[in-house]
């Protein structure tokens, strides 16, 4: 059982589905077909995780500041990229598609570290005031990806996801102690659902089907059925991935909700105020030029 969940075994079961009388001992064994996977493969892997709210791939993280345009954070920079946010934060290194950053109106993140200073040093000082409880209203907020040239790692090289000489991606947001909602890059296929593991495989193998197709007007003939499949399985992630738990593409207008509630506001009809929204997706390029 083990053996279907390493990328060998993703690799043969495209190269069936492709037509191909081959069967790979390794992905990095140096045959051809081998050598056509594995060109393949991450490319294929990390567009299919982009296409839908997968629900196994989703990942909940602090996200790590770099700069507070207040000057309010301490051990953190100052320049923030143009002038509509005031925090940077590094774009997470294993996210594959960033989906939102929810802003909690009812959390206080209190006062930087050090940011206070009582008229009597010897009076004890409160931090970490923070308030907030379990079940309190998400609500997903502004943010932009963009890079920044300002705070590149010293002896950064070229092996660093988001990283290089020349800049950095990072987020930029209004959020303070902002977390991210994204798709991280689920590497490992033990950790896949079925659905998802059939669209890969059908991915690749529409991929892959030409290249190595000796009739190619057969290859030609996998590889758009293939495609079918795939487009087929990410339609279904669409619509119905993420029912294991309580989600919302339905993003309601604070107005509309007061007015029904009698004046209450965000404090009254919880509905809508929990659960998740799986709302972002992306599309995904074919080896016919099409998209979907």
């Amino acid at each position: 059982m083990a053996d279907q969940y390493t990328p060998t075994s993703i690799c043969n079961m495209s190269l069936d589905a492709a037509g191909v009388d081959f069967v790979l001992g390794d992905i990095a064994e140096g045959t051809r077909p081998a050598q056509i996977c594995r060109r393949h493969y991450s490319d294929c892997l990390r567009q299919l995780l982009r296409t839908a709210g997968w629900s196994f791939a989703r990942k909940q993280s602090p996200l790590v500041l770099i700069a507070d345009a207040s000057g309010q954070t301490p051990n953190v920079g100052t320049l923030v990229p143009g002038n509509q946010f005031q925090y940077s934060y590094a774009y997470p290194t294993d996210c594959a598609f960033l989906r939102y950053i929810p802003w909690y109106p009812f959390f206080s993140p209190g006062a930087p570290s050090g940011n206070i200073t009582p008229p009597d040093p010897n009076a004890p000082l409160l931090d970490n005031l923070q308030t907030s409880y379990i079940g309190q209203r998400v609500i997903p907020s502004r943010f932009v990806v963009t890079s920044d040239q300002n705070y590149i790692p010293v002896g950064t090289a070229n092996d660093t996801a988001g990283v290089t000489p020349l800049g950095r991606t990072v987020i930029l947001s209004n959020v303070p102690q902002a977390q991210g909602i994204y798709t991280y890059e689920a590497l490992y296929p033990n950790a896949w659902d079925s659905q998802f593991r059939a669209a890969l495989v059908a991915y690749i193998a529409s991929e892959i089907a030409l290249p190595l197709a000796t009739d190619k007007k057969l290859g030609i003939g996998l590889r758009d059925r293939n495609m079918f499949i795939a487009m087929e399985k990410i339609k279904n992630a669409r619509v119905s991935d993420g029912r294991e738990g309580w989600h919302s593409s339905d993003i309601q207008v604070d107005w509309m909700r007061t007015r029904r509630s009698g004046g209450y506001g965000l404090w009254n009809n919880w509905n809508g105020m929990l659960g998740d929204w799986n709302c972002s997706y992306d599309s995904i390029g074919f080896a016919n030029g099409s998209a979907y």
